[in-house]
């Protein structure tokens, strides 16, 4: 018998297994979700898209924006029509071009906060769309479009997770600000990330970062010591590449010399530039995928986007050996 009250378990043992059970049990549901959670981390320096990248899945999958959503929006597309505006006059000063009505001298004034010769402002160029639409905009009882949305520019701080579904997974991106400082908080972002998605501007061969003097250093970002990781390349703002290529004389050998293409050929420029971002990967025998964008389109943001989803999917698999 007292063999047998030996083996019997008490009351706090009892609850103990109980509860343990129960951990387990939460712990396998838990991972049986998080096999259908895919992560993607987007990096970027600052003005490559990325930002509008993530507005265009919020569109795409997630029903887009709510009317009070759309009207957060105002005051930054105000500001953003304002801060044009200012670029304009600054301009003009530079050029000595006179405004046609001088009465109008006074609102310049205004704008500008009394000086045309200031480069406080002088930043890459904000969207002039908002010129066009300068009536629409200022109305009173403006709500602005998705377009607008996708077309304003506020700077990332911090780091921005956005979900949404596609097909049976729940996709996680996470965007982080672009400039230096936030770029260093991106390595706390890389646990259980499936896939990488470095966003350039490719219109942007012909600038610097805020922080540093060459634009070709931007490719340094690309160079991942985490091979493991999926690499995919957003080669974005294709269509302000190819308007600068063909339009403005900023050819692409005056900025990267060693580029022998013809100046107008912008397939050439396009796939130079994304070979040197290839050159810089660190592991040889790691694909590297690229894609032209342009973030403010949304058809052919649905269409790549697909494509790379069906990527990460194929890597994932054979990881696994199920292929």
């Amino acid at each position: 018998m007292g063999q047998c009250l030996g083996s019997e378990l008490t009351e706090d043992e009892k609850n103990a297994k109980t509860q343990s059970a129960d951990i387990d049990k939460d712990l396998y549901e838990h991972a049986k979700k998080e096999m259908n959670v895919v992560k993607i981390l987007m990096l970027g320096a600052a003005e490559s898209g990325k930002s509008t990248l993530v507005k265009q899945m919020k569109i795409i999958h997630s029903h887009g924006f709510t009317k009070q959503e759309l009207a957060s929006f105002k005051l930054a597309v105000l500001d953003n029509l304002l801060t044009s505006m200012k670029f304009v006059l600054y301009g003009m000063g530079v050029l000595r071009i006179n405004l046609a009505n001088s009465k109008n001298k006074i609102h310049a004034h205004s704008v500008t906060g009394g000086s045309l010769t200031c480069r406080s402002f002088f930043k890459p160029p904000h969207p002039f769309s908002f010129f066009e639409n300068m009536d629409r905009i200022v109305s009173p009882d403006y709500l602005p479009t998705e377009m607008d949305v996708l077309r304003v520019r506020l700077r990332t701080t911090g780091v921005i997770e956005t979900q949404f579904k596609v097909n049976h997974l729940i996709i996680r991106m996470y965007d982080v600000g672009g400039q230096r400082t936030e770029r260093r908080k991106w390595i706390s972002c890389f646990e259980d990330v499936r896939a990488v998605l470095f966003v350039v501007a490719l219109s942007g061969y012909d600038m610097t970062l805020k922080e540093d003097p060459s634009m070709v250093t931007v490719c340094a970002v690309f160079s991942s010591d985490r091979p493991v990781l999926l690499q995919i390349l957003f080669l974005n703002k294709i269509d302000l590449f190819q308007d600068k290529i063909l339009h403005s004389g900023r050819h692409l050998r005056l900025y990267l010399p060693e580029f022998t293409g013809a100046d107008c050929d912008v397939d050439a420029g396009a796939r130079f530039i994304a070979g040197m971002f290839g050159a810089v990967n660190t592991v040889p025998d790691k694909l590297i995928y690229h894609h032209f964008t342009t973030a403010t389109d949304t058809s052919n943001v649905e269409v790549v986007f697909q494509v790379v989803m069906d990527t990460i999917m194929k890597e994932n698999l054979e990881a696994v050996s199920l292929l």
